[in-house]
């Protein structure tokens, strides 16, 4: 729904609980969010196939009854579609579409954001996810997903499977990473400020594995093709 018809319907504190914010594209970027979302979802899970589970939320399902003959959810006409665990959306986590045009394109957010199958969601606490996020964005990585992974055409098909398989390789270089990853936060709306900051990035990366200098102008030559 809207904001507007969020701030219309006066909802109940219980049923402003179900209420939860929801991201497209538009609000995912490379490397950050924008925090200010535009659209929000019901997140209601498989138990609101039972039509007794919404009756203590009288303003969700009547705004739900509307919808009744285009929901097509298995849980219809209340409960989502295979409505995944809430735990992926709230917290630290890394956001990606499964379908990138032209480069990977990997999200960093530490709030609660909602999104729909058509992402990916990565949460781990083995490593430091600004410092993931960023070597996901690297060339170095998108180097390995054009020739490992999976494409189509110009798209890179991020589905479960490229994704495993990326090799994770910690850097000697992972705090200095991390800083100018958070600088990118401060500058994100300004693409020559950015390059900068991901120029850095990627040379601390190459300096990681040790490419030489030809090493690096073969990978650099091959994404631009």
């Amino acid at each position: 729904m809207s904001k507007e018809e969020k701030e219309e319907i006066n909802f109940t504190r219980d049923e402003l609980k179900l209420i939860k914010p929801y991201y497209t594209s538009e609000q995912l970027s490379k490397y950050y969010a924008n925090p200010v979302n535009k659209l929000w979802i019901i997140y209601t899970d498989s138990t609101f196939k039972n039509p007794d589970r919404i009756k203590p939320y009288p303003n969700i399902k009547e705004h739900l009854d509307r919808f009744y003959n285009i929901i097509t959810s298995d849980n219809r006409p209340y409960g989502l579609h295979r409505a995944r665990k809430e735990d992926f959306f709230i917290g630290e986590k890394i956001v990606t579409l499964r379908k990138c045009p032209n480069e990977p394109q990997f999200t960093y957010t530490d709030f609660e954001c909602y999104v729909s199958a058509t992402f990916y969601v990565i949460k781990t606490n083995r490593i430091n996810q600004k410092y993931l996020t960023a070597y996901l964005n690297s060339k170095v990585v998108s180097f390995w997903l054009k020739n490992r992974g999976k494409m189509q055409g110009s798209n890179y098909q991020l589905d479960k499977e490229p994704l495993i398989n990326i090799p994770i390789v910690r850097s000697e270089y992972e705090i200095e990473i991390i800083e100018l990853f958070n600088k990118i936060k401060n500058v994100i709306k300004e693409p020559n400020s950015v390059k900068k900051l991901t120029d850095k990035i990627n040379s601390l990366f190459y300096k990681t594995f040790g490419f030489s200098d030809t090493e690096i102008n073969m990978i650099e030559n091959h994404l631009m093709k």
